[in-house]
């Protein structure tokens, strides 16, 4: 949201009583700052965000928000983030990572990268860099252990996991609810008349992956031991589809019988080049007698290839909010450990077909 002058008043307030303070000093609450600039809680937690990114205040049970004591002396840390990364296929995942280590250096944090496949030796090897500050772990939907992540606690001040199947423990954890985004992808096609809709996902075990999977099968009223017949499930990890799981997933478009899907829901595709292919080796023009429908980040054209609709999460939101969330544990921002979830968009690029209304929806 854009900043206003009411956020330029409460910051420029708050860093005249830092300039004239001391560590550990306390500041007028947020209720007081509501009272005092006749603002919402919203206006004022956003005109306070920078002075936390930048560590010159902080929020401590408790104590309410104080003057930060600033960032323990160097030479009690080896390093202000470690980013420990588990090797997968997910280009995605890994220009993330890039990205964010570019961010960070540029503004002279020391950030290393420790990929690995086997949790004992990542530990080793972040033993032997030392204390951090921070730790960004990314796991890519594999099952993290508790000693693994006990581990990681005793050599950083504080951690970052990306991806929300780790949740109730004391660790930021930032991702999509991709249960949400199936929900709305569901309605949309719902709502443009469509009765027989197909999801393709991953047959990963992973909580985020299995919960969408019972999502689908609870919106398309699908009940009982057999397997559901509109789910196509693809042995492999959201983001290494090959194009012969695609293939398997999609109807031949001679086939005009009764159970034809009319729309397909197809979750954990990067390559839209790769969908279009499989597309037209089946004879399938989608928005025109078969509606497709991605789930994934509305700004990666190279998902969509704006020829897809897609319902997910923006790539570029992503990228700031891990910056914004490390960059705070770094500068020592106490406050609890929480989960943020990314907003879910709809972009349509015509790849949905709105079918006849007449007859109503079941």
């Amino acid at each position: 949201m854009k900043r206003t002058a009411v956020d330029d008043k409460i910051r420029d307030a708050v860093l005249e009583l830092i300039a004239g303070g001391k560590p550990g000093q306390r500041l007028p609450r947020v209720r007081d700052l509501m009272a005092r600039y006749h603002t919402s809680q919203r206006v004022v937690e956003r005109a306070l965000a920078p002075l936390r990114e930048q560590g010159l205040v902080s929020i401590r049970r408790g104590a309410g928000l104080t003057i930060a004591d600033g960032p323990a002396p160097s030479r009690e840390y080896d390093s202000d983030c470690q980013i420990l990364y588990r090797s997968s296929e997910s280009r995605l995942a890994r220009n993330l990572l890039m990205e964010l280590v570019k961010r960070l250096k540029r503004s002279g944090l020391r950030v290393g990268m420790i990929g690995f496949t086997d949790e004992m030796a990542a530990l080793e090897k972040l033993k032997a860099r030392g204390q951090a500050r921070c730790c960004l772990l990314q796991t890519n939907f594999e099952i993290v252990s508790v000693r693994f992540l006990a581990g990681i606690m005793e050599h950083a001040n504080r951690v970052v996991i990306d991806g929300v199947s780790v949740t109730g423990i004391d660790a930021d954890v930032i991702g999509t609810n991709w249960r949400e985004a199936l929900s709305v992808a569901y309605r949309k096609l719902r709502e443009r008349g469509h009765k027989r809709i197909s999801f393709l996902t991953s047959s990963h075990g992973a909580r985020q992956i299995a919960m969408a999977r019972r999502e689908f099968d609870l919106l398309s009223g699908w009940v009982g031991p057999d397997p559901n017949p509109q789910l196509f499930q693809v042995d492999r990890l959201p983001g290494s589809y090959r194009p012969e799981d695609v293939l398997r997933a999609l109807p031949v478009a001679a086939d005009a019988g009764p159970n034809r899907p009319t729309a397909l829901i197809i979750w954990g595709l990067v390559d839209g080049y790769m969908l279009d292919a499989a597309l037209r080796e089946r004879g399938i023009r989608p928005g025109s007698g078969f509606s497709i429908l991605l789930l994934g980040s509305i700004d990666m054209l190279s998902e969509h290839v704006a020829q897809f609709d897609v319902v997910g999460n923006s790539n570029a939101e992503k990228l700031d909010l891990f910056e914004r969330v490390v960059r705070a544990r770094i500068n020592g921002d106490g406050s609890d450990a929480r989960t943020h979830y990314f907003p879910i968009y709809h972009l349509e690029n015509g790849s949905i077909e709105v079918l006849s209304l007449d007859d109503p929806i079941d």
